[in-house]
């Protein structure tokens, strides 16, 4: 029941984190699914149809990174002081205001690095998974895996659906102009929905879970409603959590998975085509790979909740290693299509679980603000990859060296998460 008495510790008054779930379900869906991954698919037919170099078109796509991790600052600082709802509405306005530019002003190469690598760079930052899981850490703490699993499944559908449905849009209209109209389509319908998106349950009276913690502490049947996995009980300062050997172990799992799809996302379509695929193969074989991140999401969510993140993040870490392997060797349309989904899970569950650790060992309120003072530090390095990739294959003539140094920056998360363990908590 949503509304309960007051024996149970609960609020008498519905629970509005379940509609915050909802709304920012389809915020991911609209605005990153048809935006951020129709990248992978408009991309390939930018530079065929532009006669582009693939290393200094995806200069845009490493620019964009860098700017995601530069302008997470500035995002954290938005979180703080305005909140969740108003930070994703100026993102989308810049988003927005991105996309029209893309299908208007661009015709040269160095047009689409500067709207592409700046302005929608600067819009993913704004409305990145940072706002979605600081609604989420705010709003739920003993399911705050699962509704974390819950909206971040909103992009990976949205994308998984972009990859055929952008790619039959441009073959119909000729043009890859196409596609960013679709997408600025979807961000207008994302950013009337953002408008009901409530920031935090203190705004309303309410409580995370909506559960009072005053009353269920006193409840023996409250007892099933405390979290399974470990919650920090320290309030815990960026001075501290610099001091912990957790942080690094973090960063560098977080490294290796974020670069690793980041090259694949840039470069899988090309990789493909290259091995003999038709375009509309490749983009439906990418679009399982995104189908099994949104897939994967919620499970991860509710593995995060139930057992020792330790042991869910190196199993979700060897799926895309396993994934990414097959993905490079194989040939066969059915082994890429199982592969690449292999990939897409374990990536998803990473982009779960990834920030279920920091919230979970570090606690609510140094959440945004170690995202804030990290981003800017690893997300170059994570933005190297796909101009790195580019560059790799214009020098060598295929992709080899590139998914070789992938996986083994993922066999490096792989040793992080073995010994992985929530910090001691500081004296």
């Amino acid at each position: 029941m949503l509304a309960t008495t007051a024996r149970t510790g609960k609020s008498p008054r519905k629970f509005y984190g379940w509609t915050n779930v909802g709304l920012i379900f389809f915020i991911q869906f609209a605005a990153s699914g048809f935006v951020y991954f129709a990248y992978s698919v408009a991309f390939p037919v930018m530079v065929e149809t532009m006669g582009w170099n693939r290393g200094t078109a995806s200069l845009a796509q490493s620019i964009a990174l860098m700017m995601l991790g530069l302008a997470y600052p500035l995002t954290g600082f938005l979180l703080s002081r305005y909140g969740v709802r108003q930070t994703i509405s100026i993102g989308l306005l810049v988003m927005l205001s991105g996309l029209l530019l893309l299908v208007s002003a661009v015709s040269e190469i160095w047009q689409w690095i500067l709207i592409w690598g700046g302005v929608m760079g600067l819009s993913f930052a704004l409305t990145g998974p940072i706002c979605s899981q600081t609604a989420m850490i705010s709003w739920f703490s003993i399911k705050r895996s699962t509704t974390i699993g819950i909206v971040m499944t909103g992009g990976a559908l949205g994308g998984a659906l972009a990859q055929p449905v952008l790619s039959t849009m441009m073959d119909r209209f000729d043009s890859w102009r196409a596609a960013w109209w679709i997408a600025a389509i979807m961000v207008v319908i994302a950013l009337i929905a953002t408008q009901f998106i409530i920031n935090r349950p203190q705004d309303i009276g309410q409580f995370p879970d909506g559960v009072d913690p005053g009353r269920a502490a006193h409840d023996p049947l409250a007892a099933s409603l405390r979290p399974k996995t470990h919650r920090t009980g320290h309030d815990w300062t960026m001075k501290q959590v610099i001091r912990t050997p957790t942080l690094y172990l973090v960063m560098l799992i977080t490294l290796g998975y974020l670069a690793t799809f980041f090259f694949l996302l840039n470069h899988g379509i090309l990789h493909l085509t290259d091995s003999g695929l038709s375009a509309l193969e490749a983009a439906s074989i990418l679009g399982l790979a995104i189908l099994g991140s949104g897939l994967a999401r919620i499970p991860a969510g509710w593995l995060g909740d139930h057992f020792e993140l330790r042991w869910t993040v190196f199993g979700f870490i060897f799926l895309m290693a396993f994934g990414l392997a097959g993905f490079w060797l194989g040939h066969n349309i059915i082994l890429l299509s199982i592969m690449g989904m292999l990939f897409g899970a374990g990536y998803g569950g990473m982009l779960v679980l990834g920030p279920v650790v920091t919230g979970n060992y570090f606690g609510e309120r140094a959440f945004p603000i170690i995202n804030s003072v990290l981003a800017p530090v690893m997300l170059p390095f994570a933005a190297a990859a796909p101009a790195g990739a580019g560059y790799i294959f214009e020098a060598s003539g295929s992709y080899d060296i590139a998914f070789a140094g992938a996986i083994s920056l993922l066999t490096a998360g792989l040793i992080a998460a073995f010994f992985l363990k929530p910090p001691l908590t500081p004296a």
